[in-house]
């Protein structure tokens, strides 16, 4: 698995604050933004998010794009 962030990748998104963990969810890497952030889109239809690249755990690579012979 490569380490960095790349798009179709699934990824865990974590909120924490003050060492504590409020939230967290799953998705896919849908692009980089031009901001620098992620957008994801969420599991189970919950919509897309922009988030920091500090709160993204990467899980799984996407799927591997090899040329069609």
């Amino acid at each position: 698995m490569k380490s960095a962030i790349s798009v179709g990748d699934r990824v865990s998104i974590e909120n924490t604050v003050k060492g504590f963990t409020r939230s967290r969810c799953e998705g896919v890497v849908i692009r980089w933004t031009s901001h620098g952030r992620l957008m994801i889109q969420l599991d189970g239809g919950q919509g897309k998010r922009a988030v920091m690249p500090e709160h993204v755990r990467k899980l799984a690579d996407g799927p591997s794009q090899s040329p069609e012979t």
